[in-house]
């Protein structure tokens, strides 16, 4: 393909639910819009973009030269949104020898790899006074039992670098309640690649799903915050270390305080998500990490008419740019079909029997205005494939 343009086009990589609150965010700016991906998901379908396949980019140095051809089509270098910690490694690993064919709105590797690991992203939160766990850092399985003897029971135990993590392990992260939990983790570790890797071991702070916030934002070259929106999850899963499926905007000034002075003092720029958890015991938001790139849940950042895609497009060809902060609007983000499954049904049936919860009492944890992940009546065909995934999946759990 040649593509005749006179304006710079924007390619997604990743074809998820990420991924398409991004390419709404260019619906009507008349900006073509590409996804490139090595699986077709429900941003494909959306008639706000071009979808091309691509093969599994887990072969770098082959996904690089695929990249590099597939540029050469573009008369005017794309601007590039990384939908997923592959591609985000991928892209900025190898941002120099693609320089002069793209635009990525984001920091270089040197400081987005620091922000992802924890051991530097606590010793830069500690420097600065932003609040966090009480944490400890260690190299190996064989530091674990040296590393909790100043914490308490509970502890929550995570990679320092999460990428690969989850798919070894079965889970992102792992909360241990005692010696005995202890034992099994370590068990389970042990047959893994992470036996001898940085692991963190931090206090649990208590407190339900709903405790945990995010704030998803743009950070101008300058690291300052520009734009943003927060939120705080509803449900997620799994049902204490997972993934959100549905959750509320709503502002907290402290939140967005304690973000704009790590992203200033760490140089970051571009969007991200900084994940805090509010602590009970002090009334204290405290910072858990750092996603250096849209989330899943970015389109209800858009819908409270915020577009930080569009935002980060125009700051990286020096176009002017107006600050948008939600402060306001209060909505539900929420993945209805896996939302209303796991409430009803999923939980129960993975072994959450605590999680589940009628219709009626559903129905009521999402009162209020509503965005569903995927479901746009003016794109029709990304809910269509959206709801017969979902439907597939749901016959194979049975």
């Amino acid at each position: 393909m040649k593509i005749e343009q006179n304006i710079n086009s924007v390619i997604v990589l990743g074809s998820g639910i990420n991924a398409l609150g991004v390419v709404r965010s260019f619906a009507n700016k008349k900006i073509p819009v590409f996804v490139i991906d090595y699986q077709k998901d429900v941003a494909a379908y959306s008639k706000y973009c071009r979808f091309d396949l691509c093969n599994m980019p887990n072969d770098e140095k082959n996904f690089i030269t695929y990249l590099k051809k597939y540029l050469d089509n573009f008369q005017l270098p794309p601007v590039i949104f990384p939908t997923s910690d592959l591609y985000l490694f991928i892209l900025l690993k190898n941002a120099k020898e693609l320089k002069e064919k793209v635009l990525i709105p984001i920091s270089d590797w040197e400081i987005v790899s620091k922000l992802l690991e924890k051991e530097y992203l606590y010793d830069l939160a500690n420097k600065i006074s932003v609040p966090h766990p009480k944490t400890k850092i260690t190299n190996s399985i064989n530091d674990i039992d040296s590393s909790i003897k100043d914490i308490q029971f509970p502890i929550i135990i995570k990679p320092s670098i999460t990428y690969g993590f989850a798919s070894e392990m079965g889970d992102k992260a792992f909360i241990i309640y005692d010696i005995y939990d202890l034992k099994k983790f370590k068990d389970k570790l042990a047959k893994t690649s992470f036996k001898n890797k940085t692991l963190i071991v931090q206090e649990y702070i208590p407190g339900n799903v709903e405790s945990l916030y995010t704030i998803t934002s743009y950070a101008n070259k300058e690291s300052e915050i520009i734009g943003y929106s927060i939120g705080h999850k509803i449900r997620q899963y799994p049902p204490v270390t997972g993934t959100i499926i549905s959750g509320k905007v709503e502002h907290v000034e402290n939140i967005y305080k304690a973000a704009n002075k790590f992203i200033k003092h760490s140089n970051f720029y571009g969007i991200s998500n900084i994940e805090f958890k509010k602590d009970i015991r002090d009334n204290t938001y405290k910072l858990i990490e750092i996603n250096p790139r849209t989330g899943l849940w970015n389109y209800s950042v858009l819908s409270c008419g915020i577009n930080l895609p569009f935002m980060a497009y125009n700051d990286i060809l020096n176009k002017p740019i107006s600050k948008e902060f939600n402060k306001e609007i209060k909505l539900i983000w929420l993945d209805t079909f896996l939302d209303l499954y796991y409430s009803i049904w999923g939980f129960k049936s993975k072994g959450y029997k605590d999680y589940s919860i009628s219709i009626i009492n559903w129905f009521k944890s999402i009162s209020g205005t509503k965005v569903d992940a995927i479901f746009s009546i003016k794109d029709i065909l990304p809910s269509i494939i959206g709801l017969f995934l979902r439907l597939n999946k749901f016959l194979k759990d049975q």
